[in-house]
């Protein structure tokens, strides 16, 4: 058995998400739709792929790991997301079709970031936005990432970029209210509440953290979580914590390692049953109709 660190951010995630119970409500329920509307368009789930970069081949014969989840996403009817790629990698993976979130590395090079944007736009991004939370190192120094130099960008500069497109914009790395504020003031639609696999020794872990950050931006921004999402359950708490939409992670790389494109068909699809299995018995008919007052922490109601 892994020995627990307190330090582990992963590990306090996890533990988050299990301390938080569900509360049953059966009469007058239904069979409810996961369905969901995203700037502008309607998903099939509220569960979405992650933002991953570079990803390899898995196998013989097939395609690149960032297309398969891509193709993966396009079947489902689910929102893709897309980290840390070049143009010509991006344009492999918008060429599948599937509705795109590209997330883009806070570069030193801020023309590179202008570009990045401006790329996405012309390949019929659904959304783009930067990952804010790759500023530093593990020693506090700008990060250093695939031999590209990254910096901490200020709020003038993400308000700068956001109205340098038509796109809506989001913001990824977003753990504390003040963040999220700061975020919906330089014009953001939509943040992603994470601690990017725990690079943050003692990180808050999302699903306690947003809370308080629905309380301070309202509808004012789409919020997306990750870190931890490893089954519907998790979605459902999430969900109805405050946020729109889920994005599953390391959870499902062994199905996409293994199965390619069906086998994370297949584990998404049972995370989708599980969710509306949680909001069946909580008679809800939609996935926003999740909320507080349907989840126990510590013996005592959330909402």
């Amino acid at each position: 058995m892994k020995e627990f660190n307190p330090a582990d951010a992963n590990l306090l995630a996890r533990l988050a998400f299990d301390e938080i119970q569900i509360e049953e409500r059966l009469i007058s329920s239904g069979i409810p739709t996961l369905a969901i509307s995203l700037y502008g368009k309607t998903f099939e789930t509220p569960i979405m792929t992650p933002a991953f970069s570079h990803l390899p081949v898995y196998g013989e014969g097939r395609k690149n790991g960032l297309v398969e989840y891509a193709e993966a996403a396009k079947a489902l009817g689910a929102v893709n997301w897309i980290g840390m790629c070049e143009n010509d990698a991006y344009e492999e993976v918008a060429a599948v079709g599937a509705e795109t979130v590209r997330i883009i590395k806070p570069y030193a090079d801020l023309d590179k970031i202008r570009d990045q944007i401006r790329f996405a736009e012309e390949h019929g991004a659904l959304a783009v936005g930067i990952d804010i939370d790759h500023s530093f190192s593990s020693a506090g120094k700008a990060d250093l990432v695939v031999g590209e130099t990254m910096t901490c960008l200020s709020a003038e500069q993400i308000a700068d970029f956001v109205s340098s497109t038509r796109l809506p914009f989001i913001l990824k790395g977003v753990l504390s209210s003040r963040d999220a504020r700061l975020a919906l003031d330089a014009g953001c639609r939509g943040i992603v509440v994470s601690h990017h696999h725990g690079r943050l020794p003692y990180a808050v872990a999302p699903v306690t953290v947003l809370p308080s950050i629905k309380k301070e931006v309202g509808d004012g921004l789409k919020i997306f979580v990750d870190c931890s999402v490893d089954r519907g359950a998790d979605a459902f708490k999430a969900l109805a914590l405050g946020a729109d939409a889920v994005s599953v992670g390391r959870a499902m790389w062994p199905a996409l390692q293994e199965g390619g494109v069906r086998g994370l068909c297949d584990f998404i699809e049972r995370m989708n049953d599980e969710l509306r299995m949680c909001l069946a018995f909580t008679a809800c008919r939609k996935p926003s109709d999740a909320e507080p007052s349907m989840l126990w922490k510590n013996g005592l109601p959330m909402g």
